[in-house]
C-alpha cells in the first residue's frame, strides 16, 4: 500500500451510506473522496453535506482511477456486480451486510477480490456492539467451560418508515429478513459458537402479506462442536425485543437486551458466583462507535498489508446459514453445510 491516506469512495447515499461517511470522516488513515449515488439528489445532498463530489454512476464510480477502495452501501442485490467491478479496477472493498443474497453470488465475490489481490471486508458491525463482544470474550476466556447452547432472539414488527422500500420486500432484493436483518445474528451466533454443520427451520408468512419471505422462523443451529443455537427471528411482534443466552458447561450468560440504557451481561457459575456487566462500564473504555471501529479495522487492515477482521468468507458463512434456513423451511427438512464448494 502506498503511503499516505487511503482515498475511500461511498457507494450509497441512504441512511446507512450517511451514517458509514459521518463516521468514516473521522477515521485518522482514510480520506473520503467522493459519494455516489443512482439518484442524483441523494448523491449531491450527501456530497455536499460533506464537501465532496457526487457521481450518478456506481459502476463506473467504482473503479474510478483516483480510489484506493470503496465503502458500498447500496441494496444488497447490486452488491454483486459493484464489488467485482471495483475487485476488477484494483480498489479494497468493505460491503455493507448482508454480503449477498444468495451464497454463489458471495463466492463470485470473494474470488473477483482474490484474483485482483485487494481486500474484501464485510460489515458486520454488531462484532464491535459493546455487549456482543462482552459475551465473545466471556466465552473465548474458557471460564464458564464448553459451549452447549446459545439462544437469540430479534423480534419486532413490520419494516416502517425510511425503511420500508420496495427493495426489502423481495427475499431475491434483500436477501429476505434472515439476511436483510438476522445477518448480525447469524454472524453473532457463528463468532461465539464456531462453524455450522447443520440448520433446521421452521417459519411462515403471517402478516406481512407483501413479503415474498417468512416474516416470522426459528432457526435451528447444530454447530461442529456438538453445541447447538436458536435463533427466534420475527417482524409479527407487538412486543420488540433483542437478546440472547448462551449455557456453557460452567455457569450461563443472561443478557436480556443488547443495547440501550441500563443493558447489562448476568453470568453465573454452577457455584453461585454471579457477576453483571453493564453496557455504561464498557463504554467508559471504548475507543469509538461500532461504526466508526469496522471502517478503522478496514482501512488499517488495507494499511497493514493483513485480512480484516470480518472477511468475505465471514459474511458468506451467514449468508449461507440464512439460505440453509430458507431451503429448510421450505422443504421441511434439515439442511447439511457447506451449500455450496469453496
Amino acid at each position: 500500500m502506498k503511503s499516505g491516506k487511503v482515498k475511500v469512495g461511498l457507494i450509497g447515499c441512504g441512511v446507512m451510506g450517511r451514517s458509514l461517511a459521518s463516521e468514516l470522516v473521522k477515521v485518522d488513515g482514510a480520506l473520503l473522496f467522493g459519494v455516489c449515488d443512482v439518484s442524483r439528489e441523494s448523491a449531491e445532498r450527501l456530497g455536499n453535506e460533506f464537501g465532496v463530489p457526487s457521481y450518478t454512476d456506481p459502476i463506473g464510480f467504482a473503479a474510478h482511477e483516483e480510489l484506493d477502495a470503496v465503502v458500498i452501501a447500496t441494496p444488497p442485490f447490486t452488491h454483486r456486480d459493484l464489488t467485482i467491478a471495483a475487485a476488477e479496477a484494483g480498489k479494497h472493498v468493505f460491503c455493507e451486510k448482508p454480503m449477498a443474497p444468495s451464497v454463489t453470488d458471495c463466492l463470485e465475490m470473494i474470488r473477483a477480490c482474490e484474483r485482483s489481490g485487494v481486500k474484501l471486508m464485510i460489515g458486520q458491525v454488531c462484532r464491535y456492539h459493546l455487549l456482543h463482544r462482552a459475551v465473545k470474550d466471556e466465552i473465548e476466556s474458557g471460564e464458564l467451560g464448553k459451549l452447549i447452547s446459545v439462544f437469540v432472539y430479534r423480534v419486532g414488527g413490520p419494516f416502517s418508515g425510511v425503511w420500508d422500500v420496495p427493495w426489502r420486500r423481495s427475499r431475491a432484493q434483500s436477501g429476505g429478513a434472515l439476511m436483510e436483518i438476522n445477518t448480525h445474528e447469524l454472524d453473532f451466533m457463528r463468532w461465539v459458537g464456531g462453524e455450522v454443520e447443520c440448520v433446521f427451520a421452521c417459519g411462515g408468512n403471517y402478516i406481512c402479506k407483501n413479503w415474498d419471505y417468512p416474516d416470522c422462523a426459528f432457526v435451528s443451529l447444530r454447530y461442529r462442536s456438538g453445541a447447538v443455537g436458536v435463533l427466534h427471528s420475527s417482524q409479527v411482534s407487538a412486543i420488540g425485543g433483542y437478546g440472547c443466552r448462551v449455557d456453557c458447561e460452567g455457569g450461563s450468560i443472561l443478557l436480556p437486551s443488547f443495547w440501550g440504557e441500563g443493558a447489562e451481561m448476568m453470568i453465573r457459575r454452577w457455584d453461585g458466583d454471579e457477576r453483571r456487566v453493564r453496557v455504561e462500564e464498557l463504554s467508559k473504555r471504548s475507543l469509538g462507535s461500532p461504526v466508526w471501529q469496522e471502517l478503522k479495522e478496514f482501512i488499517d487492515a488495507i494499511q497493514e498489508g493483513r485480512e480484516p477482521e470480518i472477511t468475505g468468507y465471514d459474511g458468506m458463512a451467514a449468508v449461507e446459514i440464512a439460505e440453509a434456513a430458507y431451503i429448510s423451511i421450505e422443504r421441511g427438512e434439515p439442511v447439511k453445510l457447506p451449500l455450496v464448494g469453496r
